[in-house]
């Protein structure tokens, strides 16, 4: 159960103690530069977004600004060690993401109606950094709340604890911009457009923010898509046919969901779940590994963590994806069944920009780490 917000009471001396551990140690790891720190009102309440990219933004907002900020972070899915340590010292408001969590609402609300202040990130993870549109949840805060929002640019993040990790004191910068006026439904205007178009303005002016070389701006692709060509074979490797009602409807789709690494490394890495043979398909797994992997993320969505897919993709691309994910259960076990294996080869097509031509990738990455 959470608890109702209390102020920034509620965690008032350990917050300052790794305030001051974090200005001390961090400026050892990394070489951090603040630009624009005149930005920074004198009070609240306030609503302080910056862009998310890797694991660092959340530790320079609640180190380097010159108050306590109530952070606003997900609580949807198990986080990694460090983190769970971090965010356990330092406290804060957890967000169940892919629908109106309205408990971890009010608490954010209550923190600005407080006249403190609120630190949120809308682009609400790291699964595809820099291609991700912001969540509509900051202007609602803002609207009710009459706060103003500051924009926060966090240049040179990607990668910067590994690197920092490894001594090699990676360059951080801090860019504060100015004040955004608090969000104010114009007259006529739907309220979930004008939501959207706010909470978009807002992460527009971060990345504006941002250093002109930092890789969240880069736009690294383009042109997407998706194939997933699935046969049958037996024993002797002569091709089967699948019969009709055993094919996947949206093979697009699912082939988007094996290319994704960090959807996948949280069902293994963060929900602890033995799914390899997904993360894997080229080294061909039976069938019967492929249905228990599946089984186990089907599991996972259905019962426990219902808007995982929702969240990332959108209803209409998670819909497809479970059911893609469901329909090659049961061609899975179909296989399994005829004593055949199957080869499934995910393609992944796009324009590297960086490359200057069309690169087609058939095998999956593995990430293991998003720092």
């Amino acid at each position: 159960m959470t608890l109702p917000y209390r102020g920034t009471n509620r965690k008032r001396l350990g917050r300052g103690l790794l305030r001051i551990l974090g200005r001390l140690f961090l400026p050892l790891l990394f070489r951090i530069q603040i630009h624009g720190a005149e930005n920074y009102p004198k009070e609240g309440p306030l609503i302080l977004v910056g862009n998310h990219n890797a694991a660092m933004e959340g530790a320079l907002m609640a180190i380097f600004t010159p108050w306590q900020v109530e952070m606003l972070g997900a609580g949807d899915i198990p986080q990694e060690k460090i983190t769970e340590i971090l965010e356990a010292l330092y406290g804060y408001i957890p967000i169940r993401r892919g629908h109106m969590d309205r408990p971890a609402l009010q608490q954010a609300l209550d923190v600005l109606q407080s006249g403190e202040f609120l630190g949120i990130f809308p682009e609400g993870g790291v699964w595809n950094p820099g291609q991700m549109r912001a969540q509509s949840g900051v202007a609602w805060l803002s609207y009710r709340s009459k706060a103003p929002v500051l924009p926060i640019g966090y240049g040179g993040t990607s990668g910067a604890l590994d690197a920092a990790l490894k001594f090699k004191r990676p360059r951080l910068s801090i860019r504060v911009g100015e004040l955004i006026p608090a969000a104010k439904l114009p007259k006529g205007q739907g309220r979930k457009t004008y939501f959207e178009e706010y909470a978009a303005q807002v992460m527009d002016r971060v990345k504006d923010l941002l250093p002109d070389d930092d890789p969240a701006l880069a736009v690294k692709l383009k042109d997407e898509r998706f194939e997933l060509p699935i046969s049958a074979h037996d024993s002797a490797g002569v091709t089967q046919a699948i019969p009709p009602g055993r094919g996947i409807t949206h093979p697009e789709a699912l082939a988007k969901f094996f290319h994704r690494p960090m959807i996948l490394k949280i069902f293994r890495f963060n929900l602890k779940l033995p799914i390899h043979a997904l993360e894997q398909l080229h080294n061909k797994p039976t069938p019967a590994e492929i249905k228990k992997a599946l089984s186990l993320v089907l599991d996972s969505i259905t019962e426990s963590y219902p808007y995982l897919l929702t969240y990332r993709f959108g209803p209409k691309e998670s819909e497809r994806m479970l059911q893609g994910l469901q329909e090659l259960h049961t061609l899975a076990d179909w296989a399994a069944e005829n004593n055949l294996s199957l080869k499934i080869a995910p393609v992944r097509r796009y324009y590297s920009t960086e490359e200057g031509k069309e690169v087609v990738q058939t095998r999956q990455e593995i990430t293991e780490s998003w720092m």
